[in-house]
Protein backbone atom coordinates (compact mmCIF):
# COMPACT_ATOMS: atom_id res chain seq x y z
CA UNK A 1 0.00 0.00 0.00
CA UNK A 2 0.89 3.68 -1.00
CA UNK A 3 1.61 6.03 1.67
CA UNK A 4 -1.89 7.79 1.23
CA UNK A 5 -4.23 4.95 1.17
CA UNK A 6 -2.61 3.48 4.45
CA UNK A 7 -3.21 7.06 6.39
CA UNK A 8 -6.53 7.11 4.80
CA UNK A 9 -7.12 4.04 5.97
CA UNK A 10 -5.48 4.88 9.12
CA UNK A 11 -7.61 8.26 9.50
CA UNK A 12 -10.95 6.03 8.59
CA UNK A 13 -10.17 3.51 11.46
CA UNK A 14 -9.46 6.77 13.62
CA UNK A 15 -13.05 7.95 12.95
CA UNK A 16 -14.93 4.68 13.02
CA UNK A 17 -13.05 4.96 16.73
CA UNK A 18 -13.92 8.42 17.64
CA UNK A 19 -17.53 7.40 16.36
CA UNK A 20 -17.88 4.58 18.68
CA UNK A 21 -16.01 6.59 21.86
CA UNK A 22 -18.80 9.51 20.95
CA UNK A 23 -21.72 6.84 20.72
CA UNK A 24 -20.60 5.47 24.17
CA UNK A 25 -20.50 8.74 26.21
CA UNK A 26 -23.41 10.04 24.22
CA UNK A 27 -25.39 6.97 26.08
CA UNK A 28 -23.52 7.38 29.09
CA UNK A 29 -24.50 11.25 28.94
CA UNK A 30 -28.48 9.92 28.55
CA UNK A 31 -28.31 7.93 31.16
CA UNK A 32 -26.92 10.53 33.33
CA UNK A 33 -29.45 13.05 32.62
CA UNK A 34 -32.38 10.84 32.90
CA UNK A 35 -31.29 9.58 36.63
CA UNK A 36 -30.89 13.32 37.31
CA UNK A 37 -33.66 14.66 35.73
CA UNK A 38 -32.54 18.38 34.70
CA UNK A 39 -35.13 20.72 34.20
CA UNK A 40 -35.77 22.19 30.40
CA UNK A 41 -32.93 25.17 30.60
CA UNK A 42 -30.19 22.85 32.12
CA UNK A 43 -31.04 20.54 29.70
CA UNK A 44 -30.27 22.43 26.84
CA UNK A 45 -26.99 23.88 28.69
CA UNK A 46 -25.78 20.67 29.36
CA UNK A 47 -26.08 19.54 25.76
CA UNK A 48 -24.68 22.56 24.03
CA UNK A 49 -21.89 21.73 26.58
CA UNK A 50 -21.88 17.67 25.86
CA UNK A 51 -21.79 18.64 21.65
CA UNK A 52 -18.96 21.47 22.25
CA UNK A 53 -16.98 18.32 24.21
CA UNK A 54 -17.19 15.94 21.78
CA UNK A 55 -16.62 18.31 19.00
CA UNK A 56 -13.45 19.08 20.20
CA UNK A 57 -12.68 15.28 20.99
CA UNK A 58 -13.68 14.60 17.16
CA UNK A 59 -11.20 17.64 16.35
CA UNK A 60 -8.23 16.16 18.37
CA UNK A 61 -8.51 13.18 16.88
CA UNK A 62 -8.53 14.64 13.09
CA UNK A 63 -5.84 16.59 13.87
CA UNK A 64 -3.43 14.01 15.42
CA UNK A 65 -4.25 11.68 12.44
CA UNK A 66 -4.79 13.89 9.51
CA UNK A 67 -3.58 17.04 10.58
CA UNK A 68 -6.90 18.24 10.69
CA UNK A 69 -8.33 17.86 6.97
CA UNK A 70 -11.92 16.85 7.59
CA UNK A 71 -12.66 14.68 4.27
CA UNK A 72 -15.98 13.14 3.16
CA UNK A 73 -15.03 9.40 3.99
CA UNK A 74 -14.02 10.82 7.66
CA UNK A 75 -17.40 11.70 7.91
CA UNK A 76 -18.79 8.52 7.02
CA UNK A 77 -16.68 6.97 9.08
CA UNK A 78 -17.54 8.71 11.74
CA UNK A 79 -21.24 8.09 10.88
CA UNK A 80 -20.57 4.96 10.30
CA UNK A 81 -18.74 4.21 13.83
CA UNK A 82 -21.80 5.86 15.81
CA UNK A 83 -24.26 3.89 14.13
CA UNK A 84 -22.50 0.85 14.08
CA UNK A 85 -22.37 1.43 18.17
CA UNK A 86 -25.39 2.14 18.54
CA UNK A 87 -26.94 -0.96 16.62
CA UNK A 88 -24.73 -3.63 18.04
CA UNK A 89 -24.05 -2.33 21.57
CA UNK A 90 -25.75 1.12 22.86
CA UNK A 91 -28.66 -0.93 24.45
CA UNK A 92 -27.15 -3.31 26.38
CA UNK A 93 -24.97 0.14 27.59
CA UNK A 94 -27.84 2.00 28.49
CA UNK A 95 -29.82 -1.05 29.99
CA UNK A 96 -26.36 -2.05 31.96
CA UNK A 97 -26.22 1.56 33.52
CA UNK A 98 -29.85 1.80 34.19
CA UNK A 99 -29.50 -1.53 36.21
CA UNK A 100 -26.54 -0.31 37.37
CA UNK A 101 -27.96 2.66 38.61
CA UNK A 102 -31.87 1.07 39.86
CA UNK A 103 -29.32 -1.62 42.16
CA UNK A 104 -27.29 1.26 43.59
CA UNK A 105 -30.23 3.13 44.62
CA UNK A 106 -31.70 -0.20 46.02
CA UNK A 107 -28.81 -0.98 48.49
CA UNK A 108 -28.75 2.52 49.11
CA UNK A 109 -32.08 2.69 50.04
CA UNK A 110 -31.80 -0.72 51.90
CA UNK A 111 -28.74 0.65 53.81
CA UNK A 112 -30.44 3.40 54.82
CA UNK A 113 -33.26 2.17 56.26
CA UNK A 114 -31.65 -0.90 57.23
CA UNK A 115 -29.48 1.54 59.53
CA UNK A 116 -32.40 3.06 60.40
CA UNK A 117 -34.91 0.37 61.39
CA UNK A 118 -31.37 -1.09 63.40
CA UNK A 119 -31.17 2.25 65.28
CA UNK A 120 -34.71 1.76 65.78
CA UNK A 121 -34.85 -1.88 67.12
CA UNK A 122 -31.96 -1.10 69.37
CA UNK A 123 -33.51 2.09 71.27
CA UNK A 124 -36.94 0.06 71.68
CA UNK A 125 -34.66 -2.95 72.79
CA UNK A 126 -32.76 -0.46 75.21
CA UNK A 127 -36.14 1.01 76.65
CA UNK A 128 -37.48 -2.23 77.25
CA UNK A 129 -34.51 -3.13 79.34
CA UNK A 130 -34.38 -0.13 81.05
CA UNK A 131 -38.23 -0.77 81.88
CA UNK A 132 -37.53 -4.06 83.08
CA UNK A 133 -34.48 -2.71 84.85
CA UNK A 134 -36.23 -0.10 86.73
CA UNK A 135 -39.01 -2.38 87.28
CA UNK A 136 -36.57 -4.86 89.03
CA UNK A 137 -35.04 -2.40 91.36
CA UNK A 138 -38.35 -1.43 92.30
CA UNK A 139 -39.28 -4.64 93.21
CA UNK A 140 -35.68 -5.01 95.03
CA UNK A 141 -36.69 -2.37 96.85
CA UNK A 142 -39.77 -3.34 97.91
CA UNK A 143 -38.01 -6.57 99.11
CA UNK A 144 -35.07 -5.35 100.69
CA UNK A 145 -37.70 -3.10 102.63
CA UNK A 146 -39.93 -6.01 103.76
CA UNK A 147 -36.70 -7.64 104.96
CA UNK A 148 -35.57 -4.72 106.66
CA UNK A 149 -38.89 -4.84 108.56
CA UNK A 150 -39.05 -8.19 109.38
CA UNK A 151 -35.30 -8.36 110.49
CA UNK A 152 -35.95 -5.20 113.05
CA UNK A 153 -32.75 -3.54 110.87
CA UNK A 154 -34.30 -0.47 110.95
CA UNK A 155 -35.23 1.81 114.70
CA UNK A 156 -38.39 1.41 116.25
CA UNK A 157 -39.45 4.75 117.85
CA UNK A 158 -40.95 5.02 121.33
Amino acid sequence: MTGTVQSQLIGLAVTVSAGIITGALFDLYRVARWAVRPGKVFTAVFDIVFWLFIATMVFRFLLAYSWGEVRFYMLVGFAMGFSVYRVIVGNRVVGGCVSTYEYMRYVRRKMFFGFREGTLRLKRASLTWWKRLRRACTYLDTFWANIKEKLCFCRKES
